[in-house]
């Protein structure tokens, strides 16, 4: 099997689980911050906005959700993990939680998860990424079909 379909396999997987419903834990006692981070693990952010998690790497905290540069190349193009710090400490928690609602189009995972996420958890992942800072450079701009990528990419499948 081609290494580009065994990375697409694995990044596959790992959206898929991320995907998955939380495991439930009493969340009611913690602060809004600590509820954010919460969130931030079980719903698998990091998987994509936190360049070397993926790879099993201890990546600390303060260096959480700042995009990066692997593509996730599918026919309609090229999108990269937005640095969440950097859109996040841009605008209004009331603006982030109507950004997270609409999330639709050619996004690999929001579109799942932020949407059906309740008020409270969108503005509990506002605080907690406020909380962390602005820190990196923004994510490059998604590329339309047809464009090859400079950077490592994962070629995701035809839809069938």
């Amino acid at each position: 099997m081609h290494t580009k379909h065994i990375m697409s396999l694995v990044v596959l997987l790992a959206v898929a689980v991320g995907c998955a419903s939380p495991k439930q834990q009493n969340t009611s006692d913690l602060s809004s911050t600590d509820r954010g981070r919460y969130l931030v693990k079980s719903m698998g952010c990091n998987d994509c906005h936190t360049p070397g998690y993926q790879k099993g790497k201890s990546v600390p905290e303060e260096d959480w959700l700042t995009g990066g540069n692997l593509g996730f190349r599918d026919p309609s193009g090229t999108t990269y993990p937005t640095n969440l710090r950097l859109l996040l400490n841009s605008m209004s928690e009331d603006d982030w939680t109507v950004f997270a609602r609409e999330m639709s189009q050619n996004v690999p995972m929001e579109s799942v998860l932020l949407p059906r996420a309740s008020e409270h958890d969108l503005r509990a992942i506002y605080q907690f990424v406020k909380y962390l800072g602005p820190k990196g450079d923004p994510a490059p701009s998604r590329l339309p079909a047809g464009v090859t990528p400079t950077t490592e990419y994962i070629e995701f499948p035809y839809v069938h």
